[in-house]
């Protein structure tokens, strides 16, 4: 499992962190906790944001909007490995950052389905697709890279004084 920080700036009401957790293996992201915005680590976690201020992992942009809202329906209407649970839980203690209230489907084009958002949305309902968007897009990827590197890493002693390219 992985502790996920997601901080937003810059959309209606405060700028908030939002705290989740993400199980790989069941393919279950749970929301939990809305917090006031916090630009310090918390121990452990994975740190996503729209702030270029803060020291992160991830930096999520305007750019990965459709993306972060296509991947928060697709969990939201998904289940999880187990066959019977659900892939995104919001807990009573983040239920305000659900953004099923402030999107809304307008059609498909050839581009795909298109969405519309409300002005009114909240920096913790940004928060919630900016995780939906990691958990389900960039989780993966991210692992995938650092198990590579530790694969490499354990070949170096092999081979010491050789050069490797990738």
């Amino acid at each position: 499992m992985k502790a996920i920080q997601t901080t937003i700036v810059g959309y209606s009401g405060k700028p908030c962190s939002l705290f989740s957790v993400y199980d790989n293996e069941a393919k279950v992201l749970v929301i939990s906790v809305e917090a006031g915005y916090r630009r310090e680590r918390r121990q452990d976690c994975m740190v996503i944001t729209n702030d270029p201020d803060i020291e992160r992992d991830g930096l999520f942009s305007e750019a990965e909007l459709k993306e972060s809202i296509s991947a928060f329906f697709a969990m939201q209407a998904g289940v999880a490995i187990d066959g019977k649970s659900n892939r995104l839980v919001f807990s009573d203690k983040a239920a305000r950052a659900n953004p099923s209230q402030s999107i809304e489907k307008d059609g498909m084009d050839a581009n795909g389905q298109r969405y519309r958002i409300s002005e009114s949305i909240t920096c913790a309902q940004i928060a919630a697709l900016a995780t939906c968007w990691y958990a389900d897009t960039r989780y993966g990827t991210v692992e995938k890279v650092l198990d590579m590197a530790d694969s490499i890493r354990a070949l170096e002693h092999l081979h010491y004084g050789g050069i490797w390219t990738i």
